[in-house]
């Protein structure tokens, strides 16, 4: 695969931003984001965030607030953020839909028909390990033998999607509000999906608890939208699906329902509390 790399800055103190080519096409470019804990040495942790256009610079902001209030119980991490190398709207979303769903198809919840397809996460996942995680961790302190990858929303599809089919090179995973309902609830059957042979591994997952139904939803959705969305209950797909988790002793699982929270609003809370669960360290000694 023909690679180019160039860097800029990320919008964030401390933060750079690198630009990947990795073919001719307008759809084959990918922003990398890298956020380091400030005033710490390496080797870091590295948690790979996917969409992350919406979500690196909170994570990232959160990530180094958190740690700074720790008393020295949580660990420095580093943030990676992946995203379309686009500001257009269309081209951004047409994008995220290919690269972050694991099966070919489409849904009515995606109101309408993606540019560019659908089933390329497999692709998005080589590309990470294969391509993304050897550049930015020769360039900078990263442990690449303690890599976690977290998403929202579709993204949360693609981060338990390689939780249960490919999860190799991993040792955490953060999912928020993950589209579980894709091809069918894929990942909710094992007979289409069977976990794979895992190590050890720390898993969080969550979900606002407003999410089992458009009516609760905010902003206000049209009737339209609500119609169109009536039949879909996130909380019930996160609840089957770490039910199915949590059958397998290796998995380290923690699920939760956020109080009051939903699809717009639930990200902030749930890294948050994600960070704390996936990178504590020892308590200090009293």
């Amino acid at each position: 695969m023909g690679v180019n790399w160039t860097v800029g800055p990320a919008g964030l103190p401390g933060a750079v931003r690198y630009t990947l080519a990795a073919g001719d096409g307008p759809a084959d470019r990918w922003h990398v984001s890298v956020a380091l804990p400030p005033r710490a040495s390496g080797p870091f942790p590295v948690l790979y965030l996917l969409d992350g256009f919406r979500t690196f610079l909170a994570t990232a902001q959160i990530a180094q607030t958190t740690l700074a209030y720790s008393l020295g119980q949580l660990r420095p991490v580093a943030v990676v953020g992946i995203s379309p190398a686009t500001d257009d709207p269309g081209r951004l979303s047409a994008q995220r839909v290919r690269d972050l769903t694991p099966t070919s198809g489409t849904s009515k919840y995606l109101f309408g028909e993606p540019a560019y397809g659908t089933g390329g996460a497999g692709a998005m996942l080589d590309l990470i390990r294969q391509v993304i995680a050897p550049h930015v961790e020769s360039a900078h302190p990263l442990d690449p033998g303690d890599r976690g990858l977290a998403g929202f929303s579709l993204g949360g599809l693609m981060t338990c999607w390689t939780l249960v089919r490919r999860p190799e090179g991993f040792r955490r995973f953060l999912a928020v509000s993950p589209s579980l309902w894709w091809d069918d609830h894929l990942l909710l059957d094992p007979r289409r999906a069977p976990l794979a042979d895992h190590e050890a591994v720390d898993v969080y997952l969550a979900v606002g608890e407003r999410e089992n139904s458009p009516h609760r939803s905010w902003p206000v959705m049209t009737a339209e939208m609500r119609e169109t969305l009536s039949d879909l209950d996130m909380v019930a797909d996160l609840a089957a699906f770490t039910d199915r988790l949590r059958a397998r002793p290796e998995l380290g699982v923690r699920s939760e329902v956020i109080h009051d929270e939903q699809h717009a609003t639930v990200w902030p809370a749930a890294v948050t509390r994600a960070l704390v669960h996936l990178y504590r360290a020892e308590r200090a000694q009293a």
